[in-house]
């Protein structure tokens, strides 16, 4: 495991060599009241240093925030692969239904390695991150979303679960004139 702020570099100069429009923060300054929300939820079910369980996270406790969120799970296949074990409608809506879908069947070839850095990210940190970025996989660069993404302990008891949300708004870019 290495400290959110190294996880955040890597993630970064992974993303500028890779030419995405995607920045990771170890910072937890959320622009969106709700993500500070959830994140409280995700602190308040954590041991003191630990990750909490995905059990413990109720769609009870996060009804507020149901559309909003997706569930990763990295599966132990002898290969990386992530499947969306949930995925909120809103979510969806922007990003495209993969509801119980493994990435690598679903999400084009030409973005799986920016799918899996984000989660790969939270379980190397071992802690939640921010991230801001384009929504290009569906097509829609002009929609950026502010993420939420942290680690969860899964049903085995290992820390293989990320639970992310994002709420999205216009892509802003700076004007030369």
């Amino acid at each position: 495991m290495t400290s959110p702020v190294e996880a955040a570099r890597r993630y970064n100069a992974l993303a500028e060599a890779e030419g995405w429009h995607s920045t990771c923060f170890a910072a937890l300054d959320f622009k969106h009241r709700a993500l500070l929300d959830l994140l409280a939820i995700w602190r308040r079910h954590a041991p003191p240093g630990g990750v909490p369980k995905r059990k413990e996270l109720t769609p009870r406790m996060l009804r507020a925030h149901l559309g909003d969120i997706a569930i990763y799970e990295r599966t132990n296949e002898g290969r990386e692969r992530y499947r969306m074990r949930v995925m909120g409608s809103r979510l969806s809506l922007v990003l495209g239904d993969l509801n119980g879908k493994y990435l690598d069947e679903a999400v084009p070839a030409k973005f799986l390695k920016r799918w899996h850095a984000a989660p790969n990210a939270v379980l190397e940190a071992g802690a939640p991150l921010r991230f801001f970025s384009r929504a290009e996989l569906a097509d829609k660069p002009f929609i950026t979303g502010e993420y939420l993404m942290a680690p969860l302990i899964g049903d085995g008891g290992g820390m293989d679960m990320v639970l992310a949300c994002a709420l999205y708004g216009p892509t802003v870019t700076s004007s030369k004139r």
